[in-house]
């Protein structure tokens, strides 16, 4: 009886065993699942752009200069007579005030003379003009002469009779033969003397031309100041003798300044958004000496209609208010110029901005690109064209394989 209980437990013990090792093998196998492939997408940041009011500023640099300035020359030759008086360097002259006189010793003789000649031209004329009158006079009386021989030659040929002879009829055809040449020959006469006088006509006003145009230089030998400045640049004295064209000093108008500054770049596109492309708006102008602002406003009243190459840019030029301070020829100042009205734009981070041409939407977790247009460039960032872009994210992250259309994954927005 024992044997047989213990071979129970014995069978018992195997059949557990066998249970637990199957238990621990089915647990313990390795279980086959598919294979799951992960790829990951580029993060970026975004940014909502808002459109804005904003007054378009051009901050420059330019120079005071003269409104007029005169290169004092002569255009003929001659000798400096007299000089005026306080002719010096930087002096101030006023409108009317002699710089200097050449001496017109030659111009008055030639006048004389021209005029002398002009005289006896005269005297010619009255000469001819007395022929003249003489010989229409002439013509007459020998038109009434001729007149009278034909009336009697007609009516001595119309008697059949013997009443006149022949004589006397060829006397008479002899005697009109001879009023009618005298009347060609005075008629040849008249024309040769009106010739005459258009000739001495023609001669008078030659003379008179050139008298006019000696008047004129001799006016020319007084140079006076047209306007008024500061003088510069003085070849001047008496007794020195000048050529043609000669550069004798420089005039500058001081009472009426202008300021030239150029503008190219950005804020070349920014002047041509302005009202009338900037003309007649209000510039601030200011002269730094050491520590202190001199400060003053102008008007552009011009803009050259070429870029300048040598300074990649335009040159403006604003005239500087008369009730203002007045700054120094030459003064190299501060330019800030201000839009008058306020215009749409949108501020972007410079981030944001690729080779200063586009920018990428994010639109629907892809990337758009989109051109722009740069108005200018602030502190805060870069102003642009408002393209109707407002409430639209653009990506502020710079990724290497941007590119239109690229799938990414938004962080924040």
């Amino acid at each position: 009886m024992k044997n047989i209980f213990k071979n129970v437990l014995i069978c018992l013990a195997v059949i557990f065993a066998g249970i637990l090792i199957f238990y621990i093998f089915v647990n313990s196998r390795p279980i086959a699942m598919a294979k799951k492939e992960t790829t990951d997408l580029p993060i970026v940041n975004t940014y909502m752009l808002s459109s804005i009011k904003y007054l378009s500023n051009i901050k420059t640099y330019g120079e005071i200069v003269s409104e007029r300035i005169l290169n004092i020359k002569y255009r003929d030759k001659g000798k400096v007579a007299k000089v005026g008086e306080n002719i010096n360097n930087g002096a101030y002259i006023k409108e009317g005030d002699l710089i200097f006189k050449i001496d017109s010793f030659y111009i008055e003789n030639e006048i004389k003379e021209k005029l002398a000649s002009q005289k006896i031209l005269y005297l010619k004329l009255k000469k001819t003009n007395l022929q003249i009158e003489a010989s229409e006079l002439k013509n007459k009386e020998i038109v009434i002469q001729r007149d009278i021989i034909k009336n009697q030659l007609n009516r001595r040929t119309a008697v059949k009779s013997k009443v006149f002879s022949d004589n006397s009829i060829d006397e008479l055809r002899l005697s009109l033969s001879i009023k009618e040449q005298s009347l060609i020959d005075n008629i040849e006469l008249l024309k040769l003397l009106n010739i005459e006088l258009e000739t001495l006509n023609l001669e008078i006003d030659r003379l008179q031309t050139i008298v006019n145009k000696l008047k004129n230089d001799l006016l020319e030998t007084t140079v006076i100041a047209p306007f008024s400045g500061h003088l510069s640049n003085l070849n001047i004295e008496v007794g020195k003798e000048i050529s043609s064209n000669d550069q004798l000093g420089i005039l500058s108008d001081t009472d009426n300044l202008e300021v030239k500054f150029f503008i190219g770049g950005s804020d070349y596109y920014k002047l041509r958004q302005f009202q009338d492309n900037g003309l007649n708006n209000i510039v601030e102008i200011k002269w730094l000496i050491g520590n202190k602002f001199y400060e003053t406003r102008g008007k552009i009243v011009r803009i050259d209609g070429e870029v300048n190459k040598e300074i990649a840019g335009i040159n403006v030029y604003a005239k500087i208010q008369k009730s203002l301070p007045k700054l120094p020829l030459g003064a190299f100042v501060e330019i800030n110029l201000n839009s008058d009205l306020p215009q749409k734009a949108i501020k972007v981070p410079s981030s944001s901005i690729f080779n200063n041409k586009y920018i990428y939407l994010v639109k629907d977790s892809r990337l758009i690109q989109e051109e722009i247009v740069i108005i200018s460039e602030e502190q805060d960032g870069v102003l642009i064209e408002d393209k109707n872009l407002s409430g639209n994210y653009i990506t502020t992250t710079r990724l290497s394989n941007m590119q239109d259309n690229l799938r990414v994954s938004v962080i924040n927005k």
